[in-house]
């Protein structure tokens, strides 16, 4: 009986959503093909979209936050080194022109692809301040429902780089939900045309057509490095900076030398398609714990609080499932 209950609340639910956002969900619709499963998320494109039309988390608006973001990192793992903030500020034309002299990056802390790379002095003011002029003033996500992102402050920093994608920087990606990995991945040259991204399992065996033969494990980066120590070293710190977090992809960078924790993704691609690798797809939606999510374990009233509870009862696990008492 209370299963009928429940399907009739999502029913309504699904309707007032819809209504509320019928242009957000025509394009996840769009992107992925898929009717979309508002207001009791199944699939892993269901639940990003319920992630940014309900589940407004303020933790949220930090990991939105890159500078924040570091901050975040550093209280939670204070022995994780960051790349050095050198500069932060609102107009390019502030910064020092030692800083523009060296190895390092110029970003805006609120949304991603806002990277200018500075080396060794090759740089055009007229065209830094163009460029940063229009990252200044985009909301971004605005496009595509991506809400944390437009709660985060624009600001301007340059920070040093560890490494170079081109040569020997990699980054290891680790999907986490509530203090337990998921899945993990290494991601080679990116922001480059050669850009490629290898899915792991937690033990470091790639995914079914990861390009390694099936089974083996990925000992070493394309660049050579041996690439297990750090990938399990992510994983370690991915498990204490996810903690309460219902899920998110946890990114470290890896230069050959040390791990340096990066950024905490919250809208893999935007959230509009389905999980790139059906092998991991799985892994992550027997992962993801919705029943920690901000709004299943925060206080409504009224409707809300009636459709969170039809929600917690289909998404809260038994103690026997999570292996807690």
């Amino acid at each position: 009986m209370q299963k009928l209950i429940d399907d009739l609340i999502f029913a309504v639910a699904d309707v007032v959503l819809y209504r509320q956002n019928k242009g957000l969900v025509k394009c996840h619709r769009g992107a992925s093909g898929l009717e979309p499963n508002l207001a009791n998320p199944q699939r892993y494109s269901d639940r990003m979209l319920w992630r940014k039309i309900v589940d407004h988390n303020p933790m949220f608006v930090i990991f939105a936050d890159k500078l924040a973001t570091k901050e975040f990192i550093r209280q939670v793992c204070p022995e994780l080194p960051l790349a050095k903030t050198l500069w932060v500020g609102k107009s390019s034309d502030e910064i020092p022109d030692e800083l523009l002299k060296g190895d390092a990056y110029l970003k805006a802390n609120h949304g991603c692809d806002f990277n200018y790379r500075i080396r060794g002095g090759r740089v055009n003011r007229t065209e830094l301040r163009e460029t940063t002029r229009k990252w200044l003033a985009t909301t971004y996500g605005q496009e595509g429902g991506e809400w944390a992102y437009s709660q985060v402050k624009p600001m301007l920093f340059v920070e040093v780089a560890i490494g170079d994608a081109e040569v020997d920087l990699i980054e290891v990606q680790i999907r986490a939900s509530n203090g337990r990995e998921v899945q993990g991945s290494i991601t080679v040259k990116d922001k480059t045309p050669a850009r490629h991204m290898y899915y792991l399992d937690v033990e470091g065996n790639p995914a079914p057509h990861a390009e390694a033969p099936d089974g083996a494990p990925l000992e070493t980066s394309p660049y050579g490095q041996a690439i297990l120590p750090p990938y399990r070293k992510a994983i370690e710190y991915a498990r204490r900076l996810s903690q309460r977090i219902d899920y998110a992809r946890f990114d470290f960078m890896w230069n050959g030398k040390e791990l340096y924790g990066g950024e905490i993704t919250i809208y893999p691609a935007g959230g509009f398609r389905e999980y790139g690798n059906a092998f991991g797809r799985e892994l992550v939606l027997q992962g993801w714990d919705l029943s920690c999510s901000h709004f299943l374990t925060a206080r409504h009233t009224g409707w809300k609080e009636i459709y969170a509870g039809a929600l917690r009862r289909r998404f809260t696990k038994p103690a026997a499932d999570t292996g807690q008492k």
